[in-house]
Protein backbone atom coordinates (compact mmCIF):
# COMPACT_ATOMS: atom_id res chain seq x y z
CA UNK A 1 0.00 0.00 0.00
CA UNK A 2 1.69 3.15 -0.85
CA UNK A 3 -1.39 5.74 -1.03
CA UNK A 4 -0.65 9.00 -0.78
CA UNK A 5 -1.83 10.93 1.88
CA UNK A 6 -4.09 14.19 0.91
CA UNK A 7 -4.18 16.87 3.84
CA UNK A 8 -7.42 19.02 4.24
CA UNK A 9 -5.07 22.39 4.00
CA UNK A 10 -3.77 23.98 0.84
CA UNK A 11 -0.21 22.65 1.44
CA UNK A 12 1.41 25.56 -0.71
CA UNK A 13 -0.12 28.26 1.92
CA UNK A 14 -0.06 25.96 4.98
CA UNK A 15 3.91 25.90 4.04
CA UNK A 16 3.90 30.17 3.50
CA UNK A 17 1.98 31.09 6.89
CA UNK A 18 4.69 28.77 8.66
CA UNK A 19 7.44 30.59 7.34
CA UNK A 20 5.62 33.83 8.05
CA UNK A 21 5.22 32.92 11.54
CA UNK A 22 8.45 31.44 11.63
CA UNK A 23 7.26 27.89 13.26
CA UNK A 24 6.82 24.54 12.39
CA UNK A 25 3.50 22.71 12.91
CA UNK A 26 3.57 20.87 17.07
CA UNK A 27 1.53 18.06 14.79
CA UNK A 28 3.56 15.57 13.10
CA UNK A 29 1.25 15.05 10.62
CA UNK A 30 0.91 18.81 9.84
CA UNK A 31 4.83 19.12 9.95
CA UNK A 32 4.72 16.70 6.78
CA UNK A 33 3.26 19.60 4.99
CA UNK A 34 6.44 21.24 5.84
CA UNK A 35 8.42 18.98 4.95
CA UNK A 36 7.12 17.69 1.71
CA UNK A 37 7.68 21.59 0.39
CA UNK A 38 11.02 21.50 1.89
CA UNK A 39 11.54 18.52 -0.31
CA UNK A 40 11.12 19.87 -3.64
CA UNK A 41 14.49 21.61 -3.13
CA UNK A 42 16.30 18.71 -3.41
CA UNK A 43 17.61 16.64 -6.22
CA UNK A 44 16.75 13.07 -5.41
CA UNK A 45 20.50 12.48 -7.60
CA UNK A 46 22.62 15.07 -5.70
CA UNK A 47 24.64 14.11 -2.69
CA UNK A 48 24.89 17.29 -0.58
CA UNK A 49 26.78 18.21 2.29
CA UNK A 50 25.37 19.18 5.52
CA UNK A 51 26.00 22.73 4.84
CA UNK A 52 24.42 22.69 1.53
CA UNK A 53 21.00 21.15 3.19
CA UNK A 54 21.61 23.90 5.93
CA UNK A 55 21.16 26.39 3.13
CA UNK A 56 18.24 25.15 1.25
CA UNK A 57 16.46 24.97 5.03
CA UNK A 58 17.93 28.27 5.71
CA UNK A 59 16.00 30.21 2.83
CA UNK A 60 12.95 29.54 4.39
CA UNK A 61 13.01 29.08 8.05
CA UNK A 62 15.77 30.00 11.20
CA UNK A 63 15.92 26.25 12.96
CA UNK A 64 17.63 24.67 10.28
CA UNK A 65 19.13 21.96 12.25
CA UNK A 66 15.79 21.08 13.91
CA UNK A 67 14.41 20.86 10.26
CA UNK A 68 17.65 18.94 8.98
CA UNK A 69 17.07 16.76 11.64
CA UNK A 70 13.74 15.49 11.31
CA UNK A 71 13.94 15.54 7.77
CA UNK A 72 16.43 12.20 8.61
CA UNK A 73 14.11 10.97 11.50
CA UNK A 74 11.13 11.16 9.16
CA UNK A 75 12.93 9.25 6.66
CA UNK A 76 13.21 11.70 3.53
CA UNK A 77 17.15 12.47 3.76
CA UNK A 78 19.64 9.73 4.68
CA UNK A 79 22.67 10.75 6.39
CA UNK A 80 26.04 9.35 6.22
CA UNK A 81 27.63 10.57 9.70
CA UNK A 82 31.27 9.60 8.74
CA UNK A 83 31.56 12.00 5.58
CA UNK A 84 28.91 14.39 6.97
CA UNK A 85 26.82 13.75 3.61
CA UNK A 86 23.09 13.56 3.05
CA UNK A 87 20.69 11.99 0.22
CA UNK A 88 17.31 12.21 -0.81
CA UNK A 89 15.40 9.27 0.16
CA UNK A 90 11.67 10.45 -0.82
CA UNK A 91 10.38 13.68 -1.82
CA UNK A 92 6.99 12.30 0.67
CA UNK A 93 5.95 10.25 3.23
CA UNK A 94 3.30 7.38 1.53
CA UNK A 95 0.17 5.82 3.73
CA UNK A 96 2.17 3.32 4.70
CA UNK A 97 4.99 5.19 6.36
CA UNK A 98 2.23 6.69 8.15
CA UNK A 99 0.90 3.62 9.44
CA UNK A 100 4.53 2.24 10.39
CA UNK A 101 4.81 5.14 12.75
CA UNK A 102 2.97 5.09 15.37
CA UNK A 103 3.04 8.66 16.64
CA UNK A 104 2.55 9.88 13.53
CA UNK A 105 -0.11 7.69 12.98
CA UNK A 106 -1.60 9.13 16.04
CA UNK A 107 -1.21 13.01 14.86
CA UNK A 108 -2.51 11.88 11.29
CA UNK A 109 -5.75 10.38 12.87
CA UNK A 110 -5.91 13.53 15.08
CA UNK A 111 -6.37 15.84 12.19
CA UNK A 112 -8.72 13.38 10.38
CA UNK A 113 -6.11 12.59 7.11
CA UNK A 114 -6.23 8.59 8.64
CA UNK A 115 -9.21 6.85 10.27
CA UNK A 116 -8.74 5.04 13.50
CA UNK A 117 -9.05 1.45 11.51
CA UNK A 118 -6.28 2.16 9.41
Amino acid sequence: MSDKIIFKEDEEKFFQKCIENNSIPKNDALKQIVFKRLMKDFDEKRIYSEQEVNEIIKKHFEDYTTLRRELVNFGYMQRDSLKGEYKVVKKELTKDDYLKNTLLKRAAISIKILKEDE
